[in-house]
């Protein structure tokens, strides 16, 4: 309970007073007396608060409705004394005559509850509006119109001033802008001035943009704006003019008659008078914490409505003590309806350890677009709250290195497999298999040489008719060898057929003279046996080159020096270690892990998850990336970033091109099999390039700081990855979807592809 306490008072902090100034509640109405749907608005105001402040505690009575609220807090400092003011500014609607109570107001401040008396609040009825023709003098005119023209209430309408000059003014003066009861009015943009026509001559436009909001249904008035304008016509060409000086001429607008439409009856629960095309989103800002750290809350609603007047939906954990929320606004520029939002934060502190779980507040709105209500349901947050200390193996708040981080040491100046090697090494292994088994395959001319020898042994045994055959036979083999024995044979055919006399030893020394000339040469085995030796030993060979390297010994022991720092909780220095071992050797994944978790201490959310995109070019399956990404996508980074791509490290394409292609040239002559596991093994050996190709951040970049995409409408966020298109001066075109596509200031970008060394 006192850990609690004094996480209380530490988070109020920016409430407390200084010692000896005494806490001051004053409220009051912006005015006392106001016509039927008409606005106004309940300021309370709290100085100087010695606590935590809770929001103003209030009733209205039946004819006053709430419509919106907002805070703003301000601190100073002088002469060594602070001082604090916290506003809250209460929109209140009217929709019937009468006096009403506003009040009593309470508010707690620490342990004391500070009460403001009521306030009479008077509200008249409508006083008939007239309507008032439009006029133009001295060139001039002046037109107010609004879009859309039959609001519902609440719906953002965007009102229009313009004035339209067929001559040069010297000067204007008067009510330039008009009234407008019954709405709640923000301020004007800037002018914005163009060049037209009018009635056929050239004109000068000067147009005021303003945002409205009606608070009550029924009838209600844009009133007329006047200005008076002084012509530089000579005397005698405009009537308006007599004698040498013009005189002042008023120029008057149109009173503009507008109809708000009420809301639709049956709203469903977690309806706040939200009106608009909006979405809504939440989250923490991180998934895990200790039973004494606190966490914040976000809501976001993002698009174009009602965004000033939204209140903070009530919040209900039972499993946290949630702490005065606050309101940040990021609001399209003046005037403009483009998409904004309103972001409301509440500050959370763990009741219990365990996995805990976030139910959303019922969300409903008005769509005016569809007329018709929109419900959002809020995805279910878990954090994990461990004991007071506890942590995932190590105290990552106190400073020191993460047990996930640690348990995977950097190796700086690696190389990755060069899988096209490796697959060239099962080519090489391949052939020198095919070339061992033909050496020690059965010798194909074994059968010619007993064949050989069988006549041989024949011609010098066989006497007689039997030699005759023998020699014909053997002369017949001796032909087909490529040998010249024709004179032979027809010696021997003439012997043997036509009873010549001829000596037979003669013949017998041809025959074998001539067989013994085409005796066939057995090959060795030997070359052929050591040339598949000498493709092994170069597949052996094609693993120490084209295996990759593990990193520098040097460098690892300057990222484990970096890493005691680190342990001793000296951070700052062990982060400008490791950025001079990225410098001088980068693409180690789990040095990038180390320098993105020493960015979010800061906390440098952007920074953070540039160094997780820029590790991701290294090899898959870091774990100490892995653990950096989820921290920093918890923090809210990383949105819009690509995926890592298959987890598949070079090492590993290569060993499966080097198994394809062996398996290839092993199934040849197979046509089919053979062709299908080479394109395989193409493949494999291709894939290490195509995927660090892919996952080259050349083009990414991560959003620096808040930022609007102008042309898409949309609001980045600090730790957004966008895809730069194109860069044009002090501008960067940008791809932050597939629909939003617009410009950002260069300087509002960290690119993730590092300058060349």
């Amino acid at each position: 309970m006192k850990l609690r306490l004094a996480l209380a008072i530490v988070m109020g902090l920016g409430l407390a007073a200084p010692a000896g100034a005494a806490t001051q509640v004053q409220a009051r109405l912006s005015a006392g007396s106001v016509e039927v749907g008409s606005g106004v608005t309940l300021v309370v105001t709290v100085s100087d608060a010695a606590g935590s402040t809770s929001d103003p505690e209030f009733t209205l009575p039946p004819g006053l409705t709430q419509l919106g609220s907002e805070q703003g807090q301000n601190f100073s400092w002088v002469n060594g004394k602070s001082a604090s003011v916290i506003e809250y500014r209460f929109a209140l609607g009217t929709d019937q005559p009468g006096r009403f109570a506003v009040g009593p107001i309470r508010v707690h401040v620490g342990r004391t509850i500070y009460e403001c008396p009521s306030m009479t609040l008077n509200v008249t009825a409508n006083v008939p509006h007239t309507r008032v023709s439009g006029r133009s003098a001295a060139g001039a005119s002046y037109v107010s119109e609004i879009k859309p023209q039959r609001p519902y209430v609440g719906q953002l309408v965007q009102l229009t001033i313009r004035l339209v000059q067929t001559q040069a003014l010297n000067q204007t003066g008067g009510n330039a802008t008009p009234s407008t009861t019954g709405f709640w009015s923000e301020s004007y943009g800037d002018p914005i001035e163009y060049r037209s026509t009018a009635g056929g001559r050239p004109a000068w436009v000067t147009e005021r943009r303003s945002r409205i909001y009606p608070l009550a249904p029924g009838r209600a008035s844009i009133g007329s704006a006047s200005l008076f304008v002084i012509p530089s016509t000579p005397a005698g060409s405009d009537p308006f003019f007599s004698g040498a000086s013009p005189q002042p001429v008023e120029v008057v607008s149109d009173s503009v008659a507008v109809q708000v439409l009420a809301l639709p009856a049956g709203a469903p629960a977690g309806f706040t008078n939200a009106v608009g095309q909006l979405n809504w989103s939440w989250g923490l800002d991180r998934g895990h914490t200790t039973q004494d750290q606190a966490l914040t809350l976000r809501l976001d609603a993002r698009g174009a409505g009602n965004l000033p007047l939204l209140r903070t939906p009530p919040l209900a954990l039972p499993d946290f003590e949630v702490y005065a929320g606050t309101v940040e606004d990021s609001l399209a520029p003046l005037g403009e309806v483009t998409p904004g939002r309103r972001r409301f934060q509440w500050t959370l502190v763990p009741r219990r350890t365990g996995t805990l779980h976030l139910t959303g507040p019922a969300i409903a709105w008005f769509d005016p677009a569809a007329g018709a209500y929109r419900s959002a349901t809020l995805p279910v947050l878990d954090v994990e709250v461990l004991a007071s200390g506890a942590s995932h193996g190590q105290d990552e708040d106190a400073g020191t290195l993460p047990g996930a981080i640690a348990r995977n040491p950097a190796r700086p100046g690696g190389r990755p497999a060069l899988a096209w090697m490796l697959a060239l090494g099962g080519v090489l292994l391949g052939l020198a298999v095919r070339i061992w088994r033909r050496a020690a395959a059965p010798d194909p001319r074994m059968g010619e040489r007993v064949r050989q020898q069988e006549l041989l042994a024949a011609a010098q045994v066989k006497r007689g008719d039997e030699f005759w055959a023998v020699a014909d036979a053997a002369s017949e083999w001796a032909e087909a060898r490529g040998r010249p024995v024709l004179r032979l044979r027809e010696d021997i055919a003439a012997a043997r057929y036509g009873r010549m006399a001829l000596p037979e030893e003669d013949v017998r020394r041809r025959i074998v003279e001539r067989l013994s000339e085409v005796t066939p040469e057995q090959a060795s085995p030997l070359p052929m046996r050591a040339l598949a030796v000498l493709l092994a030993v170069l597949s052996l060979a094609s693993w120490f080159v084209g295996g990759g390297a593990r990193g520098s010994e040097t460098l690892a022991a300057r990222a484990a020096a970096a890493d005691a720092l680190a342990a001793q909780r000296q951070v700052g220095a062990a982060a400008s270690a490791w950025e001079q071992l990225w410098h001088d050797s980068p693409g180690d994944p789990a040095l990038a892990a180390r320098l993105a978790w020493a960015s979010l201490r800061e906390p440098r959310l952007p920074e953070a998850a540039l160094w997780v995109l820029r590790g991701r070019a290294g090899e898959p399956r870091s774990a100490a990336l892995v653990w950096a990404e989820e921290r920093v996508r918890e923090a809210g980074g990383l949105v819009g970033a690509p995926g890592a791509g298959l987890p598949v490290r070079s090492l590993e394409w290569g060993a499966l091109a080097f198994a394809l292609a062996l398996g290839a040239l092993l199934e040849w002559p197979r046509r089919w099999s053979s062709g299908m596991l080479a394109l395989l093994a193409l493949l494999a050996a291709a894939a290490p390039a195509l995927q660090h190709a892919q996952g080259r951040p050349e083009s990414l970049a991560v959003v620096a700081v808040e930022t609007t995409l102008s042309g898409a409408d949309t609001q980045l966020e600090p730790g957004e990855v966008v895809r730069a298109l194109a860069a044009h001066g002090d501008t960067v075109r940008v791809s932050a979807g597939h629909d939003a596509i617009g410009e950002v200031p260069a300087a509002a970008l960290l690119h993730v592809r590092e300058p060349s060394r």
